[in-house]
């Protein structure tokens, strides 16, 4: 039994537990995972459709991409192919039809477009349309070997960017410019990025989710650098922060406090621990140092196939963590105007039940470069 047959099985498993009978899945991390196969961006439909009970899954494809479909690695021999002038409602409408798809309930994925939903309801309007995002995470939450091998693989590329990227932060450069060190460096290494990086610099980094823009680094800036590789699908994602040229004695000691809730939040990763353990660990520590109100987000998420996925070290989530899991634990103080602090890096779950960091430590006191 290869890997996709065992996803399969799997998948079946998990759409009779919520209530599935068939799925209909847009380009994206489920496709890729059941299939091998996906695509960056799309205008058209291009759907993975898995029909009710044991019959074949099979592909509805745009002209323009059935040669890359039929070569998925999943084997997935049945293309069903539309052109641009005849669109693709009509031939939906039939192979709906034809495995009998409105007889039950549809799965569709959490981030198709509604162009696409809408249409599905009125092509198919006696099948009750449900999302399927409950059970294709559930498929994706604890990774096997050779995913957690690509993991590995893309924590290794995205630590080999720290150099240049120190470098790069120089007083006068844009964090534009800064940014740009990433994508040549990942370029050049043969690796896509996991998302746009964030370079905050100065007030720029109290803003956790800050757009990279044409401000200039500064003597003195605290600087967030937060990237990461994707390498055979699956994600990077680190956050280093540091100062330029000099550090402030509030900059360093705020540093120094992300840096324990960081080590506290890893630390709390252990047999019969949830999300909510480890996020009120980091949390802890921060508020105890009176930075509290200060820290705007949950302690970490999940990361695979997705940049951000299940599960979440967030309040709330009790769920005990399970081997093979990666998440970032990645706690963060943002002083309005001044500057921020953010540590991350990603860890898995071992079979003990604690944490393996998969990136290289990071500092314990803020680096000045």
């Amino acid at each position: 039994m290869n890997l996709y047959e065992k996803r399969l099985g799997h998948l079946r498993t998990a759409m009779q537990e919520n209530g599935l009978d068939a799925l209909i899945l847009t380009p994206g991390a489920p496709m890729r995972y059941l299939t091998g196969f996906s695509e960056a961006g799309f205008e058209r439909l291009l759907a993975l459709i898995v029909p009710p009970g044991d019959r074949p899954w099979l592909f509805l494809a745009p002209a323009l991409n059935a040669d890359q479909v039929r070569r998925n690695p999943a084997g997935v021999s049945e293309v069903r192919v539309w052109d641009d002038g005849a669109g693709w409602e009509r031939l939906l409408g039939e192979v709906g039809k034809d495995l009998r798809l409105d007889t039950g309930t549809i799965g569709l994925d959490d981030d198709m477009p509604a162009r696409f939903s809408l249409k599905i309801a009125e092509l198919m309007p006696t099948a009750r349309l449900k999302l399927a995002g409950p059970a294709l995470s559930a498929l994706r939450l604890c990774k096997d070997s050779a995913e957690l091998d690509a993991m590995q693989r893309a924590a290794d590329a995205t630590d080999a960017l720290i150099p240049a990227l120190l470098a790069a932060c120089r007083p006068g450069a844009t964090e534009l410019e800064v940014a740009l060190t990433v994508r040549s460096g990942l370029a050049q290494a043969g690796h896509e990025a996991s998302f746009d990086p964030i370079i905050g610099a100065g007030a720029n980094g109290a803003l956790p989710h800050h757009h990279t823009d044409r401000s200039r680094l500064h003597r003195g800036d605290v600087a967030i650098l937060d990237f990461g590789a994707k390498v055979d699908g699956y994600c990077g994602d680190i956050t280093r922060t540091v100062a330029l040229g000099e550090a402030s004695d509030e900059a360093c000691r705020v540093y120094e406090i992300v840096y324990r809730a960081y080590r506290a939040g890893v630390d709390a990763v252990r047999p019969g621990a949830s999300g909510h353990d480890v996020d009120a660990a980091a949390r802890r520590v921060i508020a105890d140092a009176g930075y509290g109100e200060f820290f705007v987000h949950r302690t970490g998420h999940g990361i695979g196939l997705d940049d951000h996925e299940p599960p979440y070290m967030v309040a709330g989530n009790h769920v005990p963590l399970q081997p093979g899991q990666c998440f970032s634990v990645e706690p963060g103080i943002y002083l309005p105007g001044k500057f921020g602090v953010r540590l991350e890096n990603i860890v898995t779950v071992r079979e003990d039940g604690t944490a393996r960091v998969l990136n290289q430590e990071i500092p314990a006191e803020l680096p000045v470069v």
